[in-house]
């Protein structure tokens, strides 16, 4: 296969940045043999449509670099996200063997599953766009034979090109996607569980949200550090981990009967653009 048809069919793909292995772990059992398992409540419409992991949370061409772009000098998404998308339901299932009791011993692994979820987010894809864009550059034009200097098309710098600007934003991307556990080694971090189907955990198209005295600023350090901030991330409908500045006081619980349905409530609110569930709430 030549490096153009190569090229061509790594483009224009079904891009979930949601993992459908990660999706499948928001089906209740009560609704496993359904075409279309999961309850999907659409921000824009406050409608209630019920969906297969196929149909939601995906763009086509969403990793793409820019066309023309030759694949073999750059890194693909596959080669980050694959062993992460594949790992994470196996180590979901022996978590749920035992009640999420030995979610310690696989710490690590799900903290660096987070950030590569957080970094692969529309809003993340969004947020490195925009700062790729305040970038300011020139084209170089020749290079001396001594490599010493260098000519320039123009002194004064310019907007990067758009291609430019697709592909520095890709590349950031899945350079955050593999900074592994990063900013979360800081913070303490719980688990609750439930065993209810009435009152699952849910989770949102960003999947990682943030609450705390300021839920709208993007996330930064100083808001991380915000002793009322508390980041938290569902791994399916009867499992959620939290992280905070501040220490929990146990690690591993049972979720209190109103904590799942309290957190459904901020999800609504807080989601840009749908809510996952197994249930219509």
């Amino acid at each position: 296969m030549s490096q153009r048809q190569k090229a061509k069919k790594q483009r224009g793909r079904k891009d979930h940045w949601l993992p459908q292995g990660y999706l499948r772990g928001f089906i209740a059992p009560s609704r496993a043999l359904e075409d279309k398992p999961l309850w999907s409540f659409q921000r824009h419409t406050q409608k209630w449509e019920s969906l297969s992991t196929s149909e939601i949370a995906f763009g086509k061409g969403f990793y793409d670099h820019a066309s023309g772009t030759d694949y073999s000098v750059v890194t693909h998404p596959d080669s980050v996200f694959a062993r992460l998308e594949r790992e994470f339901p196996q180590r979901r299932e022996q978590m749920a063997a035992n009640q999420f009791a030995t979610w310690q011993e696989h710490k690590n692994f799900l903290l660096e599953f987070m950030q590569m979820m957080r970094s692969r987010s529309p809003l993340a894809v969004q947020q490195q766009e925009a700062e790729v864009r305040k970038l300011r550059g020139s084209r170089i034009t020749s290079v001396s034979p001594d490599v010493r200097s260098v000519q320039v098309d123009s002194l004064e710098p310019r907007p990067l090109p758009e291609h430019t600007v697709r592909n520095w934003t890709i590349s950031r991307v899945l350079q955050d996607a593999q900074s592994g556990v990063s900013w979360m080694g800081g913070m303490d971090w719980c688990l609750r569980y439930t065993d209810d189907e009435a009152q699952p955990f849910c989770t949102t198209d960003q999947a990682l949200i943030v609450i705390g005295t300021a839920p709208d600023q993007p996330m930064s350090m100083e808001v991380l550090a915000h002793p009322d901030t508390v980041v938290i991330f569902p791994l399916c409908w009867r499992a959620c981990i939290f992280g905070s500045p501040l220490k929990f006081d146990k690690p591993y619980d049972r979720a209190h009967p109103t904590q799942p349905a309290s957190l459904r409530a901020d999800q609504k609110r807080l989601a840009h653009r749908f809510v996952i569930s197994p249930v219509v709430f």
